[in-house]
């Protein structure tokens, strides 16, 4: 028997004490909008339990966690059931100095059934608390992805100099973008209207992250602890150095609600 599957037997039958009474959260949004930074932050705290995008992929669980292990048992249930799943697998008994346990969740995820059950379920857990991370300068993630598309690259955990590329901006692709996130922010919020909810903006969290990390740890009702990041940004040249057509593209939304988003 694994070492995991162990420890989580001696909860199940009671040789360890055991509890489900913690927080239960989700930090909600989209990619390249800081949910790595957040969770890695999130998870320095040793009474958190963070996973990862475990309904971005239908076909394995993404725990991202040293805590859970691939089983086939589990994925059966998930592929079946997702929300016994969730109750089963992750909102589970944990030793008594776990005090908040959660996970990343898109917008996008889990749009097929059963999957999408998930939605309607979360609404209606209505003491689940939400994290929403979203960015003020979405051409920030509209670029960020094009890059990270480009390298393959999608987060810097060591902390190295990654190579510096540019990428070139398709402006009509990029409205399209603006407005698709938009939407999903505003459906998100509206969809978890009656939960507990904390905004928190990458820009923000980035520029300072004491003081932020010090509200979402009194907001998932943790002990505060001062927290340091297990992920590093993977760029920090302006767009006008990242975006090939930076000028044109500045020119073509000089009159719009966007034009703020290319001031450096």
């Amino acid at each position: 028997m694994k070492k995991q599957d162990a420890k989580k037997l001696a909860l199940d039958i009671g040789l360890v004490k055991g509890t489900t009474d913690y927080t239960r959260f989700i930090i909600l949004g989209r990619s390249r909008t800081g949910s790595n930074f957040l969770r890695g932050l999130i998870n320095d705290n040793p009474q958190v339990v963070s996973v990862g995008e475990i309904f971005r992929n239908e076909d394995q669980i993404e725990w991202d966690s040293p805590r859970f292990e691939f089983n086939k048992i589990v994925l059966e249930t998930y592929q079946r059931d997702p929300v016994t799943f969730l109750n089963k697998y992750l909102f589970r008994k944990f030793p008594l100095d776990i005090k908040a346990v959660g996970f990343k969740l898109f917008y996008y995820h889990a749009q097929k059934p059963p999957f999408n059950n998930i939605w309607k379920y979360l609404e209606d857990q209505n003491k689940i608390k939400i994290l929403h991370i979203k960015r003020k300068n979405i051409l920030q993630t509209h670029v960020s992805r094009l890059k990270a598309n480009k390298n393959n690259k999608w987060v810097n955990t060591n902390g190295d100099i990654e190579q510096q590329i540019s990428v070139r901006v398709d402006p009509i692709e990029c409205i399209k973008d603006f407005e698709q996130t938009r939407k999903w922010e505003t459906e998100a919020d509206t969809l978890f209207k009656n939960h507990p909810i904390l905004e928190i903006f990458y820009e923000d969290l980035s520029n300072d992250y004491g003081p932020i990390m010090k509200n979402v740890q009194d907001f998932l009702g943790v002990n505060y602890i001062p927290v340091r990041p297990g992920t590093h940004k993977q760029s920090n040249l302006p767009l006008s150095q990242t975006i090939s057509n930076f000028i044109e593209l500045k020119d073509y939304f000089k009159n719009s609600i966007y034009a703020s988003f290319f001031d450096e």
